[in-house]
C-alpha cells in the first residue's frame, strides 16, 4: 500500500529531515579488521560466525537508532532461534554476541549493554 508513496507525498507539509547517510560496513577493511581482532582474542571464525558478524552489520546498515542492545539482543535471538537462540549465540561467542561482535566489527557502544539490578551482561 504504502510502497510507492514517498515520506514527501504522505506527509506534505512536513519538513524534510536531513540525516547522516548510513554507514556501509560490509568492505574487505572490515573483515580484515574482523579477523586480525578474531585472533587476538583466539577466536576461530566458522561460517556460523560470519552469519551473525553479517546479521549485524547488515542491522546497521539499516538501523539508524541501534543503540539499545536489549532489543537488538532479542532480535538476534528470533533471527537464529531455529539454531537455538541465545544457546547458539552464546556457544559462538562465549565473552556475548553483542560485546564480542561489536569489539571484532568496532562498532560504537550500545545501550543498555548491562543490567546493574540484576547483573545479567548482554
Amino acid at each position: 500500500m504504502y510502497g510507492q508513496v514517498t515520506v514527501d507525498e504522505m506527509f506534505p507539509r512536513a519538513e524534510p529531515m536531513l540525516r547522516v547517510p548510513l554507514p556501509v560496513l560490509k568492505l574487505s577493511e572490515t573483515y580484515t579488521k574482523i579477523e586480525l581482532r578474531a585472533k587476538e582474542i583466539h577466536l576461530k571464525l566458522t561460517e556460523q560466525h560470519q552469519e551473525v558478524i553479517d546479521f549485524i552489520l547488515d542491522f546497521y546498515e539499516h538501523c539508524d537508532d541501534c543503540e539499545n542492545a536489549r532489543a537488538l539482543a532479542d532480535l538476534m535471538h528470533q533471527e537464529f532461534l531455529f539454531e537455538g537462540g541465545r544457546r547458539y549465540l552464546y556457544k559462538l561467542f562465549p565473552a556475548g554476541p553483542l560485546n564480542t561482535i561489536h569489539y571484532l566489527a568496532d562498532l560504537p557502544a550500545l545501550k543498555y549493554e548491562t543490567d546493574p539490578s540484576s547483573g545479567i551482561r548482554f
